[in-house]
This record gives structure tokens, sequence and C-alpha cells, in this order.
């Protein structure tokens, strides 16, 4: 990285490049991918490049790895770290027990340490004219969307939400096009496009860098309710669940659905709570009425990983992978929450003390996996346990009935509750 030097600074090397003739196709192909193909043809002419001149999302698939590389090299507190071959750590012991540096194993002496619980303080507040449904951020964590049973959705700016200035409006859009309460929503990975779902059976998408604009300018009408869709890393995809138990995906250009498997094996036996695709994008998870959870392998569409009663038969409310992949954490109207081991299906971990027998809820964890969060909808708080521990540590009080979604922030110790 370079550096003006002068005395006693030190010199960073830059890291390896890539020759022009390499990067600028990349470029000019990117541009064609965005719809700049003038621009593009621009670009190509006054570099003198031979270059294809047809769409492809190489540069942008190539930086989104740089990213996951350059993020993997500072190890997160709750991240899976690599194996010390000395430790004598291993993914299950001889007695049974699981070990592992992501989470502490349980045993009586580790659930009897008290883990500090975390303090939170309200930042802001705002309402819509019907119950807040659901809630999320954006992967950067700079903005974050709720949506409505009154079919509305709302863009908050989150630094404005704790500035606590007159001035700043933490609310800078407020959509209107469905019909319909919203279910779910999603940002694409740029940011800039923001995907809800309906019960009006529609999938719409929101163009935020035009200001003023309030409806979409892309949608897609299905033959069932939508409960619940996901961005696919790259952008180019997205998932969508429904009342029906196919799993459908949707080329975001052109609207072309892919369905996953159709073997009766690999379908869910009920309608689809919440789709969610791992980091990478190699894999995504499903949850569904008839009480399962499924791991699905992208690429192929297959079923890679089927827990039944994932929840004593219970339905499944909601379903999430951990940061690294390796874990799954779900929501169930048994009133418990579990952590899951992705390849082997085998729960791990439970977190109990909270009612869940009636709504969809969301349990999720926290920016750095040190805690999850859910919601008692007897006791309308929110509930805090140790991760790695499944111990009750705090409840969070303010709300006057259900609630229905909790949102954590990717980046910050911070959440939105609906």
């Amino acid at each position: 990285y370079k550096t003006s030097l002068s005395k006693n600074q030190i010199l960073y090397m830059d890291p390896p490049t890539l020759p022009p003739e390499e990067v600028i196709p990349l470029i000019v192909s990117q541009l064609c991918e965005y719809g700049y193909t003038q621009l593009a043809q621009i670009v190509a002419e006054q570099t003198d490049s031979p270059v294809d001149l047809r769409p492809s999302p190489k540069l942008s698939e190539l930086l989104y790895i740089a990213k996951e590389q350059d993020e993997g090299d500072e190890m997160r507190p709750c991240e899976m770290p690599e194996e010390d071959p000395d430790s004598g750590d291993s993914s299950q012991g001889d007695d049974g027990v699981y070990h592992s540096k992501y989470l502490t194993h349980v045993d009586p002496e580790t659930r009897n340490v008290p883990k500090p619980a975390p303090n939170y303080s309200t930042w802001y507040m705002t309402t819509h004219r019907a119950a807040s449904t659901c809630a999320i951020f954006s992967g950067d964590g700079k903005y974050a969307a709720t949506g409505s049973a009154d079919a509305s959705l709302k863009v908050l700016d989150t630094s404005k939400m704790n500035s606590r200035s007159d001035e700043d409006r933490p609310v800078i859009r407020t959509l209107y096009d469905h019909l319909a309460g919203v279910n779910d929503l999603s940002f694409h990975p740029n940011g800039l496009v923001l995907a809800s779902c309906s019960d009006d059976q529609s999938i719409k998408l929101f163009d935020l860098s035009k200001p003023g604009v309030k409806r979409s300018f892309r949608y897609l009408q299905d033959t069932h309710v939508v409960r619940s869709i996901a961005f696919h890393p790259s952008g180019d995809y997205i998932l969508a669940g429904t009342d029906h138990e196919s799993i459908r995906a949707y080329d975001v250009k052109n609207f072309q659905c892919f369905t996953a498997s159709t073997s009766p094996g690999d379908l869910h036996r009920g309608g689809i709570t919440k789709v969610r695709f791992s980091a990478n994008g190699s894999q995504f998870v499903t949850s569904s009425l008839d009480g399962s959870i499924k791991i699905w392998d992208t690429v192929t569409g297959r079923c890679v990983t089927t827990i039944e009663n994932a929840h004593d038969g219970a339905s499944v409310s909601s379903v999430k992978f951990s940061k690294t992949g390796k874990f799954i954490l779900s929501g169930g109207r048994d009133s418990v929450a579990r952590l899951w081991e992705a390849i082997s299906g085998r729960c791990i971990l439970q977190y109990e003390g909270a009612t869940h027998k009636n709504n969809t809820l969301e349990t999720t964890f926290t920016y750095n996996e040190d805690y999850v969060l859910s919601s008692d909808e007897v006791n309308p708080t929110v509930v805090c346990w140790d991760s790695r521990t499944g111990l009750l540590l705090k409840r969070w009080g303010g709300h006057g009935s259900t609630i229905r979604c909790i949102a954590a922030s990717p980046t910050e110790p911070g959440f939105i509750s609906c």
C-alpha cells in the first residue's frame, strides 16, 4: 500500500496486481453487466483493448471473493479459528461432548460461569400504521429497512438514528407498492436495491439510488403468498420461499424462475417460512411449517441435509447460517431456539426461556455472534442468551405487544425490534 515517506515512517509494499490487459476487459464487461454499454465501448476504444462487450459479473465475483478473504484474515471473536494440531481440540470428543473454539463446550462448570449481559439503550423509534412485521440491515450496516402489515416499507439511515439531532431524520424513504402486508425484506449486496415480499403474492424491487421514487421498478407475481426472500451474495439471484413446498430462485435481470430439486424426498411437506444463504452463497437453508429444516447446495439445487422434527414437530419460524457456515440457528413454536451443526444436522445447544407458540417470530445472532436474540410473546420482551452456553442473560421491554422480528446489525452491537 503506497504512502509518502518521511523520517521514521514504514513503507508497506504494494500488493500483487494484475496487468492492464487482464483488468480492463473485466471492467468493460462489468460496465456492460450494469447496462453502461456505451461507456464500456468508450473505455475499450480509449485503452485500445480488444475486448468482448458481452455482459459478465466476473469482476464483482472476484471482488466478493477478495473481500471475504480480506475479512477472514483478521479473526472475528466468533469465527472458527484454524485448529492447533497441538491443542487436542476436535469437533466431538470421545465423551460425546461438543468441543469447539467457536462455541464453548457445554458442561456444568461452563454453564455456571456467568457472562456479562450486554447493555442496550433505545436509539430511535418510528411507527407504521399497522403492526411492524419485518426488518433488515444492509450488508454494510449503513441502512435498515422495516416492513409492515399496512403494506408500507421504511428505509432508515442508521447513523442518523443515534445522532439525536432534531435536524436529522432517520427515515429517509417510505415506500408504497404492495397491496397487502409485507413479510420479508432483503438488501441487494450493492446496498442500492431493496426487495420485499408480501401476502399479495409478489416480490418487488425498489431502487434506493433514485430520490423521491416510492414505487418499485421491477416486480414478480407469484401464485402463492411469498413468506421469505434472500439475495444471493453475488446479487444475481433472489431466493423465495412461499406457501408452496417448492423453493424458487429468480434471475434478478429477467426473473427467469429456477426451482430446487423436485425429488419428493428433498421437498418440504408444507409452506416455507424462511430462506437464507450462507455467507459465501454456496448453500442455502430453509425452514417450513412441516417442522423441518433443510440445507441445500446452491449449484445443484439438491437437498444435502434434512433435520426432521427440528422443534419437536412444531413449525419452524426462522433459520439462518452462522458467519462461518458451520452452524445453523433456528427458532420454532416449541418455545426453544436451537443451534445445529450444519454438516451433521446435530443439535449442539438449546436456548430456553422465551414463549414462542402462536406467532412467527425471529431468532438471530448479534453482529459478532456472542449473543442470541429472540422474543417472548407472552411477556413482550427481547430475550438475550449467551450463544456459547445457552444461558439466558437479560430481557428488555418497551413494546406493548408481540415482538415479531428482531434484526441485528451486521457491523455493530445494535438491533431493531418490531
